[in-house]
């Protein structure tokens, strides 16, 4: 076909199908005669490949080796997309400075500064591209670096050894000196050194032995040039133990999927021990121990003879809080004449709990008017509603009482009836005591404490509290409060004890919390004794499981000895495998826990820390035993 048609067929001009013919990139049959170019479908084909591959920025001399044969497309292909991505890396930070520019808000920019932050993302930005580079040389001279092929016949000796290597030579065209001959011998092929291992197999249709022979090249002398040592050994490294994951990926996954396993059931037992300790924690707060002053017999908790020196102790302490104190009167109420006519009951109480199941909701106010402001006033009162409906009692009336209080007589089993003094006060509040247990003694008229109080020291008289009670602060400190009101005379209550009205005894409700805070330590020291055992689990495990998923690689790691590669490396290389997918799947069961909810943040990855260091040092016991074999009986299937 003539040059039109080829125009068409392929939408390459004319003057750039003459260019690449100048350059040797096509050369077209000349017909007799006349000399016209006559293109073949050959050439069209080579120039819609020569059309893709400028498409592609890539360089007429790389073409050129390509089109004859000296690189492969696929090899020349890798290259350009390297050179594309350093391009892209360098169109990328360019464009960033320019967006940077634009929004600058004047035109007289800072230049030397923007000079700087362009060098430092050039030199920042080409050495993580010359890392990236390094490892990609490192792999691909990995890739290539290896030969592999069967011996037409037993290779038992070196000289057999030898004999096999320069027929492989012979086959491939290629040159063969021998270096050092042996069982593990090293020689060149075209000027490249390799060192060979041989190892036998089965044949499954012909039930026979074959020997099959590796090759790996011994010396990089371009990469060992241009890359540091230890840089191209750690590439090497990743490049293998990447290669291993994804050859055996189902041994790589099972691997993972245990290592979840693990650290999941790791994240439900932390997550159970530290319940344990939370709860055990929270317990003061959120299991209230309340203490009362009884008499010694149990019999009254109300109308009692409560001493000074136990209220100092009370509220001197530093275990209690809430602390409900009460005070009792007798009073007869006054009429406007001044006539006497009912006995009331009279209680002056600083907290609405000093009567069981009673609080500031159950009274209705007069105006302005609170509890606080309530028990900081003087000649005020709140009526029982019971007591407001016989007596017509409303808000802002004046009650008059003629007080008086008990007392004890000498023997301290009696009591006896004293006069007091009479107080006028003012009804602010009206309290519902509908809701108190009907046989609960509830007051008629409540006195602010401070008021029951100043009546005592008005008439010269000693005050003693009829009711006492309080919350303990913290019950996991109840002895030190108990030894407390012991020395303030207070004791235990004691059924059948002489009846009296002295407040001597004491009775804590802390069954219910002994009895939980028993069983939470009981739990915990449980939990926590299984810890020990917990992490032998893990380091038998880490012990076990590259035990197991190992013992089919042995011909692998007699391969890596027998090529040059070290004990100590080849163990390492396995172990960083194996380790590396633990903490794969030991992260994905650190998030599993997190999703539901047996642990947070601080404590997945410390169970994550944990089944790693177990789980290496069970791993590095496993690869030192893997390794304690021949490799030569390995490679002749002797062992």
């Amino acid at each position: 076909m003539n040059t039109k048609q080829v125009e068409e067929l392929t939408g390459i001009t004319r003057q750039n199908i003459r260019y690449y013919e100048k350059q040797g990139l096509l050369e077209p049959v000349r017909e007799t005669g006349n000399a016209y170019r006559d293109y073949s479908k050959e050439d069209v084909r080579r120039l819609k490949l020569i059309k893709m591959l400028r498409m592609l920025d890539m360089p007429l001399k790389e073409i050129e080796s390509i089109l004859n044969e000296e690189v492969s497309l696929k090899e020349a292909a890798a290259r350009q997309q390297e050179a594309l991505q350093k391009q892209q890396r360098q169109l990328q930070a360019a464009v960033e400075v320019c967006m940077s520019i634009h929004k600058e808000k004047t035109e007289m920019i800072d230049v030397d500064g923007y000079l700087e932050k362009m060098e430092n993302m050039s030199q920042n930005g080409g050495v993580f591209a010359r890392i990236v580079d390094d490892y990609k040389h490192v792999a691909l001279q990995e890739q290539q670096g290896k030969i592999t092929f069967y011996a037409s016949q037993d290779v038992n000796t070196a000289g057999m050894f030898e004999k096999a290597l320069r027929e492989y030579a012979l086959e491939q065209n290629v040159k063969f000196q021998m270096i050092k001959p042996g069982m593990y011998p090293e020689f060149t092929l075209e000027g490249v050194t390799y060192t060979a291992a041989r190892i036998l197999e089965g044949n499954e249709e012909t039930g026979k032995a074959v020997v099959k022979i590796v090759c790996k090249r011994k010396k990089y002398e371009k990469i060992e040039r241009e890359i540091p040592e230890k840089r191209r050994m750690f590439f090497q490294g990743v490049h293998t133990v990447s290669v291993n994951i994804r050859r055996h990926r189902l041994k790589s996954i099972l691997n993972g999927v245990i290592s979840l396993l693990i650290v999941l059931v790791m994240s439900f037992y932390l997550g159970n021990l530290n319940s344990a300790k939370l709860q055990l924690k929270e317990l003061p707060e959120k299991l209230t121990v309340s203490a009362q002053v009884w008499n010694v017999c149990a019999e009254l908790k109300s109308g009692l003879f409560i001493p000074q020196r136990v209220l100092d102790t009370v509220y001197g302490s530093s275990h209690t809080k809430q602390i409900a104190e009460g005070v009792e009167f007798l009073g007869y109420l006054q009429d406007s004449g001044g006539e006497e006519s009912d006995l009331y009951m009279l209680t002056g109480m600083n907290r609405t709990d000093a009567v069981e199941e009673f609080s500031e909701e159950d009274i209705a106010w007069a105006d302005g008017w609170d509890w606080k402001k309530f028990q900081e006033s003087r000649d005020v009162c709140i009526v029982n509603a019971t007591f407001s409906e016989e007596r017509q009692a409303q808000m802002k009336d004046a009650l008059s009482f003629s007080l008086e209080r008990y007392r004890q007589n000498m023997a301290g089993v009696s009591l006896e009836r004293e006069p007091l003094e009479t107080v006028s006060m003012e009804v602010v509040g009206i309290g519902d005591f509908s809701n108190v247990d009907k046989e609960t003694d509830v007051p008629d008229v409540i006195l602010p404490l401070k008021m029951g109080k100043q009546i005592f020291e008005d008439c010269g008289k000693t005050y003693f509290a009829s009711s006492l009670s309080f919350v303990v602060k913290d019950p996991m400190e109840l002895n030190a409060l108990k030894k407390e009101l012991k020395d303030a005379g207070l004791q235990s209550v004691i059924q059948g004890s002489p009846a009296s009205f002295a407040g001597a005894g004491l009775k804590i409700d802390d069954a219910v919390f002994i009895d939980t805070v028993t069983s939470l330590k009981k739990s915990l020291s449980l939990l926590e004794g299984f810890l020990p055992f917990v992490l032998l689990v893990v380091v038998m495990l880490g012990y076990i499981v590259p035990h197991l998923l190992l013992q089919g690689r042995r011909e692998e790691y007699a391969i890596m000895r027998a090529l040059g590669t070290g004990r100590r490396r080849c163990s390492l290389l396995f172990f960083t495998e194996h380790f590396l997918l633990a903490a794969a799947g030991g992260a994905a069961g650190a998030l599993a826990g997190l999703l539901f909810r047996s642990s947070d943040i601080r404590d997945a990855l410390l169970v994550w820390v944990l089944f790693l260091a177990c789980y290496a040092a069970g791993t590095a016991a496993a690869m030192w035993m893997f390794g304690r074999f021949s490799v030569a009986a390995v490679l002749s299937h002797r062992d």
